[in-house]
């Protein structure tokens, strides 16, 4: 019997040897951390695998030794769970392990029971930082999907096979006034029932196809998609729909369409660049204009019209500004693509993002040859001389003050000759005008031929020439050219059939010597001349401070003009400006007189320049102002209202910065109608301070005075500048009426102004008309506003009251 139990024991014990090693080979092989405690808690086995517990530390402690406090107080309540209700529980763990990792354990405990006690407790402990990670990561994923879904700004349905919303979502449904959710469990067929193409479009993705369509819902145009879902047996279950309001973008196709059309039918010239230059688009008139077709120019750079005929510092100026954000505005000299050269008044504008990028560069453009051809002939013809094409006083004088800038800084010296014609009167009298201008034609010849190339030759005007000698060693430099000058006329003229002898008086001056500027330089050569004259004609003299004789004159004149305001001594007279088809006068020009007590009246020619260069223009031209609206005014109560005053400003006057307040005071102390004036303003005034200028004007402007420019095309005013101006009269001078009828050039200058003032939208006035044959060569222009001897003469208030009364200027 005992040896019976010692078997069954050894057997027993062998049994359970066993098991614990088949045990601990699996438990060794596991992936898990695997631990059997008593009921106390104390480790009694431990495997290593991913080793949550260090094994070696653990075997035969508390398990609660190998935690940390809060841990331990976790596990606690697990553990007592377990022993308490038999059941097994699960808790999570998290540990930081390589590094800042942290991972993420899953430990379940389950009870070992005997007889229904528990004996021990077996726990279980696995790594689920992927899965807890994936599921975090899921749930992550569905929160967004839900708030994209939500604030999308399109409409997303879905509906059943019957047709049945499922979901309504997206910010799109403020659109409709319609709520997420809203439509939920109702059918499409009647949420839609008044839209039939919304229901054909549902039916057929219902069919299992594959839908897009435009839709109007109200107001609001809804471009849509129907995507069909099948299940397994390729039926459709349901049918996601997503809905895009497009109005707002249909609107804008509407209007890109009619931009684009604008752009395709306008004449101006359209170019479309990216920020490095290349161009995207071009319109017809690029076409037109430059020769390039759309697919030669889409690609390449504008270079491709660049003439090559402006200097870099103008594309460099034009760059800083674009690259700044800013318009650029200039006109370009560009060549077509056979090589022809033309003008294009051109704005170039930054595209920029919202945040100021610079992405595209659009630029506007005007064909502008023409303009720009008339330009130029009128710059050559206000800068030469009609009859002998050469330089006149304009041109003469911008070449003295450079030759006097080179001279001063070089040390050297130059010489103006001042020469007249001795009885060239004569010539005109006895054989006629054509003959006198032949004459005038062949001496320049003369002259430019005796010249060296560096010189200057200019005519005045008449018979007077001045010639500039650059950079004289001497006076016996110029000594010899004046005595070459009167050999070349000692040969007659052969014109028409007669020989002419001519002569001339010379007159030389000296700079820097005899004047350190240009109208010293002039007079006092005109002085020198005049003394040549006076010795006998046909000879030359220098200016010497012996010449006295004119400067007394000028001297006693000055202290003349000086007292003339006080004494009263100047007075206007009043020239019409008459409508030539009616008769009428349309306003009269306030002229200024001076009636000197020994020597009479003065011609203005004689004291004007004086009272500018004295500055007296200021005080004078301030009381002829005063006194020309105080008549204006007089003649307004008289009953003749609509009559305008014309009052010439002097560039002193005009420049001087008490001009505007002074003008002011006058308007309100004579109490004229500012529209009833008109102020003349020379063009060498208008384009000395442009800038200036334009912002004076606009002043005067503003207030309602109209602005005429007086004897226009004897200066060079810029046409650029020219549109700038806020005048509204272009006043065609004299010199250029006088022999329109006989002079094909001053006909066709005053044809010029009277197109390009008409182009302009401005009135045009032809002063000094005093022929029938003038005046109807000014008509067949259409240019009816005539002043001039034709119809009257400068004349007192008194004699243009009786005129207005008796209309006394009706011509056949």
């Amino acid at each position: 019997m005992s040896q019976s139990t010692a078997v069954l024991e050894a057997l027993r014990n062998k049994l359970i040897s066993d098991a614990e090693a088949r045990w601990r080979t699996l438990t060794e092989h596991s992936q898990n951390q695997i631990m059997f405690l008593d009921p106390e808690g104390t480790i009694l086995f431990i495997n290593h695998s991913i080793a949550v517990w260090d094994a070696q530390k653990c075997l035969g402690h508390s398990i609660y030794d190998c935690l940390d406090e809060n841990d331990a107080s976790r596990f606690n309540q697990h553990f007592e769970n377990v022993l308490a209700n038999g059941q097994s529980d699960q808790l999570k763990f998290y540990f930081t392990r390589h590094g800042d990792q942290t991972f993420i354990y899953e430990t379940r405990i389950y009870p070992v029971k005997e007889h229904n006690n528990i004996i021990a407790l077996i726990t279980d402990t696995r790594d689920v930082t992927e899965q807890v990670q994936q599921q975090l990561n899921l749930e992550q994923s569905h929160a967004l999907l839900n708030t994209v879904i939500s604030n999308s700004p399109v409409i997303i349905l879905a509906f059943d096979d019957k047709g049945i919303f499922t979901l309504s979502e997206g910010k799109g449904l403020e659109s409709l006034d319609s709520r997420p959710g809203s439509v939920v469990d109702e059918s499409i067929f009647d949420v839609f029932k008044n839209y039939p193409q919304i229901l054909k479009d549902a039916e057929a993705a219902l069919s299992g196809t594959l839908v897009e369509s435009v839709v109007k819902i109200n107001d609001r145009t809804f471009q849509t998609h129907y995507n069909p879902i099948l299940n397994e047996q390729g039926q459709v279950s349901a049918v996601i729909a997503v809905a895009n309001d497009i109005t707002t973008m249909t609107q804008i196709e509407s209007q890109m369409r009619i931009i684009s059309t604008a752009l395709e039918q306008t004449t101006d010239v359209i170019m479309v660049t990216d920020v490095a230059g290349t161009i995207e688009y071009v319109n017809p008139s690029f076409e037109a204009i430059t020769g390039y077709s759309q697919a030669e120019a889409l690609g390449k750079n504008p270079r491709i019209i660049n003439s090559g005929k402006q200097e870099q510092d103008f594309y460099e100026k034009m760059w800083a500004t674009l690259l700044k954000g800013e318009n650029f505005s200039d006109v370009f000299i560009n060549a077509r693509k056979d090589g022809s050269i033309y003008y294009e008044e051109k704005t170039i504008t930054p595209v920029r993002t919202d945040s100021k990028e610079i992405t595209h560069f659009i630029s506007t453009g005007k064909d502008i040859s023409e303009r720009m051809r008339t330009q130029e002939r009128l710059h050559y013809m206000a800068h030469h001389d009609a009859l002998t094409k050469l330089p006149n006083r304009t041109l003469f004088l911008d070449r003295l003050h450079q030759a006097m800038a080179r001279a001063h800084w070089h040390n050297r010296l130059i010489a103006v000759i001042f020469m007249d014609l001795d009885q060239f009167k004569e010539i005109n009298d006895n054989f006629g005008h054509d003959c006198g201008d032949q004459l005038l034609i062949q001496l320049t010849q003369r002259l430019s031929s005796s010249l060296r190339s560096g010189d200057t030759i200019a005519r005045f005007g008449g018979d007077e020439f001045s010639i500039l000698l650059d950079d004289i060693a001497s006076e016996q430099d110029v000594s010899v050219l004046a005595k070459k000058i009167l050999d070349t006329l000692a040969t007659p003229f052969k014109i028409h059939g007669h020989e002419l002898l001519v002569t001339a008086s010379i007159g030389v001056s000296i700079f820097p010597s005899d004047g350190s500027d240009s109208e010293t330089l002039l007079r006092n050569a005109d002085v020198a001349m005049y003394r040549a004259k006076h010795l006998g004609r046909n000879n030359y003299q220098f200016y010497s401070n012996e010449m006295s004789a004119r400067a007394f004159e000028r001297l006693s004149l000055e202290n003349s003009l000086r007292h003339a305001l006080k004494r009263q001594e100047f007075f206007l007279l009043y020239q019409p400006q008459v409508d030539s088809r009616s008769g009428d006068i349309i306003s009269v020009e306030a002229l200024l007189r001076w009636q000197h007590p020994e020597l009479g009246v003065v011609s203005p020619n004689d004291f004007v320049p004086l009272l500018e260069e004295t500055g007296l223009i200021v005080s004078v031209g301030d009381w002829a102002l005063k006194t020309a609206c105080k008549q204006a005014v007089q003649w307004h109560q008289s009953g003749f209202e609509s009559l305008r005053m014309c009052v010439n400003l002097s560039s002193r006057q005009f420049n001087n910065p008490d001009f505007i307040q002074s003008f002011h005071r006058i308007i309100r102390d004579t109490e004229i109608k500012p529209e009833l004036l008109e102020l003349e303003l020379t063009e060498s005034m208008l384009m000395r301070n442009a800038s200036k200028t334009i912002s004076a004007l606009n002043t005067l402007s503003h207030h309602g005075i109209q602005i005429a420019i007086d004897d226009f095309g004897t200066g060079y005013s810029s046409l650029n500048y020219l549109r700038r101006f806020p005048i509204s009269t272009l006043k065609i001078d004299r010199s250029f009426v006088r022999d329109v009828i006989e002079d094909a050039d001053d006909a066709a200058i005053a044809s010029a102004i009277i197109v390009m003032a008409q182009s302009l939208n401005l009135n045009v006035v032809a002063e000094g008309v005093e022929t029938k044959e003038q005046l109807d060569f000014l008509s067949e222009r259409q240019c009816y506003e005539i002043q001039g001897n034709y119809f009257s003469a400068a004349i007192p208030a008194s004699e243009i009251a009786t005129m207005l009364s008796t209309n006394m200027l009706s011509k056949d």
